[in-house]
């Protein structure tokens, strides 16, 4: 079996007995109910479309409440058994279909996860409870209940599974009355129903038990309760059967016994199948004994092991995920204290070429690339070895048992072969496209013997093939390059700036020809602990290579919607905000979805948004660039689009006059040299270029009275620099915009002194 498909019922005990077990709190259905929350859950926390599949479908009763126990979904299983109608639910809260002395504990239930969902650091309580509820003729129920919290479309839920006692409890009632009744009732219940004596002879068996093992009744009774189990499961459980004959429920967790097991038995014709006991005994009869109530719950764990492949599965490419990469590594690094002989191998590889196919060829058959890719990868393994995909165009592989790096080296070459072959995209058969890998090696335990130790070796060795031409292999080293070390650092510090909130937005007021503020540029800026600041021109870069460029987007775009309502409960409302995006941000997939539920979410106007785009992404792939942004501004009316730094890349005339944008930022490096005679030429030309496709002009980096006198002669309709004021946090820009509102310029006498502002 490989790593990537783990025995979903070898959870403890000897490999070779494959038993179920849960932990003493839990039970089948609230495993149930986590693994579906942990396989529908979206990177950002939300539940995506599968969920509402698995909750139709679920066996379990299963509800959807506000975080103040309204109802807002109830599946089939819980609308069946309870007798209520959707629409009767509607409207209602839990507490209305509770018994009265069971309604404050459930609210304080409610709380709990509240408090919990708001405090930083606090666990959230996860314990199974007991209530009665009211069903519609006016009966009573017992009810076992797991509260979860989720989010459903961006909203804050409570997630609540439910299973009937009632049955059991009134069964276990029945059973201290009479003989004649407890078997009269155990017919009605479709769960096998089992009475053992003190020596675990079988003494009465339901129809129920009869449909689940397969046995006649006379095949049963008389018998020894081993008949129902694989022998070897039934010696390691025998004690604790016996156990439950003389411990009464309320004392079971005190001794360590659970009030459920999970235990594989053994049917008369399909073999073993996963079973669900539970237990009550009585003195009522002429002896002590013991019913047991069993479940077959083999649908349940087919739904487990569907669950869990889906939860640590690619869904593009089916292979491992990052999630099981790193379970697979703690357990490969926790199993070297018992043979310390044993060596492992971690390979990180990132293919070369890929975002350029991605771009020209669009994300359809650049995922198409990524399947096949990751198949050559798979197919390149040894039989003991696994391979994950990360995200993007990142991979890893975990080679499980090496002698030495050399067969490690084998493994990454067989895959660099694989990978250089030719691939035959649908539309690109006659000219095939070609992609390249860079890997890094590290080894375990030699590089490390934790995860994040092994995982960065492996990183920094990829990050060294990048750099020495690509499409190479490189072996960790700790005298790699120091360089390389301190960018991939760099990249696990900004993800951690992010969560400790380090990151502030600052921003640069944009004037028009009468020195009036009418938009602010927001520039994101990185100010450390001891007073220094990390330049955008270091970090962003890295952002770029590792991918945190779509949190750090994400960030900036949320902070300035956010400062966007600032002013607009300051009723500055004439004033927009600019965000810079970054190429990989714009043409990430689904990103013009993604913006368009932000925007709309925040309430903002759509017109007081521009978004900055650089000349260079948007030539990239002119036509593809066009139609996204069409599509953005189509469901955003309002929305302008600015190139930033126009003048420094390739545009064409034609290209440019195909571009849904609205306004030309020209480069600050050529207001900077308005003396050179080819600069004024270019500044020129990009005004009159602007001018005749009506589009607004900005020019940045305003630093003297004689560069803004230069566009304010030539009716540019825009301009930023220190001349003005530098980039500062939003409060110093609202103290201008204040005084701009009393009818006092915003730079007063100040204007005309390079940072006048000073802020």
């Amino acid at each position: 079996m490989s790593m990537s498909d783990p025995d979903p019922s070898a959870a403890g005990g000897d490999e070779t007995i494959p038993l179920l077990d849960l932990p003493p709190e839990d039970s089948l259905f609230s495993e149930a109910l986590m693994s579906l929350l942990r396989t529908c859950r979206s990177p950002g926390g939300e539940l995506d479309s599968d969920f509402q599949i698995l909750f139709d479908g679920s066996p379990d009763m299963l509800l959807v409440l506000s975080p103040d126990g309204a109802f807002r979904d109830a599946n089939p299983s819980f609308l069946t058994a309870s007798g209520y109608d959707i629409r009767q639910l509607r409207g209602l809260s839990v507490f209305e279909i509770l018994e009265a002395g069971y309604r404050d504990g459930f609210r304080e239930k409610l709380e709990a996860i509240d408090r919990a969902r708001n405090t930083p650091g606090e666990a959230l309580p996860r314990e199974i409870f007991t209530f009665r509820g009211l069903k519609p003729d006016g009966t009573t129920a017992s009810m076992e209940c797991l509260l979860v919290p989720a989010k459903i479309q961006g909203r804050s839920v409570v997630l609540a599974a439910i299973r009937n006692l009632t049955l059991e409890r009134r069964l276990l009632e029945e059973l201290r009355e009479s003989e004649e009744q407890y078997a009269a009732l155990s017919e009605t219940i479709s769960e096998a129903i089992f009475r053992i004596d003190e020596g675990l002879g079988i003494l009465f068996a339901n129809s129920g038990a009869l449909s689940t093992f397969g046995y006649s009744r006379d095949e049963l009774v008389g018998q020894n309760f081993r008949i129902l189990f694989p022998e070897e499961v039934f010696r390691i459980y025998e004690d604790v059967f016996r156990k439950y004959f003389y411990v009464d429920d309320k004392d079971r967790p005190a001794m360590g016994l659970r009030r459920t097991l999970e235990i594989l038995g053994a049917t008369k014709n399909r073999g073993v199948a996963p079973m669900e006991m539970s237990f009550g005994n009585s003195k009522v009869f002429k002896e002590r004994t013991l019913t047991c109530i069993v479940r077959d719950i083999s649908h349940r764990k087919n739904l487990e092991r569907k669950l869990r492949h889906l939860a640590y599965h690619d869904r593009l490419t089916g292979l491992a995920n990052r999630e099981l990469f790193h379970e697979d590594l703690q357990a490969a690094l926790a199993g070297l204290e018992k043979d310390k002989t044993r060596k492992h191998a971690v390979l990180f590889m990132d293919l070369d070429g890929f975002k350029q196919i991605n771009d020209t060829l669009g994300h359809d058959r650049g995922d198409r690339l990524l399947v096949e890719a990751a198949r050559r990868i798979r197919d390149s393994l040894r039989d003991a070895d696994t391979a994950y995909r990360l995200g993007g165009d990142e991979f890893t592989a975990f080679l499980s048992g090496i002698r030495r790096v050399q067969d490690a080296l084998v493994v990454a070459e067989r895959i660099q072969s694989a990978i250089r072959q030719p691939f035959f995209l649908e539309g690109t058969e006659d000219a095939p496209v070609s992609v390249g890998v860079s890997i890094g090696i590290s080894v375990v335990p030699d590089d490390g013997t934790t995860v994040q130790e092994v995982t960065k070796c492996a990183d920094i060795a990829m990050y060294r093939s990048k750099d020495s031409g690509k499409g190479m292999c490189t072996v960790y080293d700790p005298a790699m390059d120091a360089r390389v070390a301190e960018r991939w650092r760099m990249a696990q510090d900004i993800r951690t700036a992010l969560v400790r909130g380090e990151f502030r937005l600052y921003y640069q007021p944009i004037v028009d020809r009468n020195g009036m503020i009418r938009g602010m540029e927001a520039l994101l800026r990185w100010p450390r602990e001891d007073g220094t600041s990390i330049p955008p021109s270091v970090f962003v870069p890295v952002a770029e290579e590792s991918g945190t460029i779509f949190l750090l987007g994400k960030w900036v775009l949320h902070r300035a919607l956010a400062d966007l309502r600032v002013l607009q409960d300051r009723n500055l409302r004439d004033v927009y905000v600019a965000v810079n995006l970054s190429g990989r941000q714009f043409e990430q997939s689904g990103f013009a979805d993604s913006l368009v539920e932000v925007v709309r979410a925040s309430g903002i106007d759509p017109g007081r948004l521009r978004l900055e785009l650089t000349e260079t992404t948007l030539m990239r792939n002119p036509a593809a660039a066009a139609k996204r942004i069409q599509t953005i501004k189509d469901s955003l009316p309002g929305l302008r689009f600015m190139i930033d730094d126009f003048g420094t890349g390739y545009s064409s005339l034609a290209y440019l006059s195909n571009l849904p944008v609205d306004s030309l930022k020209i480069d600050l490096s050529f207001v900077a040299n308005l003396s050179r005679t080819q600069n004024e030429k270019v500044v020129k030309a990009i005004i009159n270029l602007g001018h005749s496709l009506e589009m607004g002009i900005v020019a940045e980096g305003i630093e003297t009275k004689d560069q803004r006198s230069y566009f304010v002669e030539r009716s540019c309709q825009g301009m930023q620099g220190f001349y003005f004021m530098k980039a500062a946090p939003l409060p110093n820009v609202l103290k201008r915009l204040e005084r701009q509102t009393r009818g006092i310029p915003p730079f007063g006498e100040e204007v005309g002194r390079t940072g006048a502002a000073g802020e």
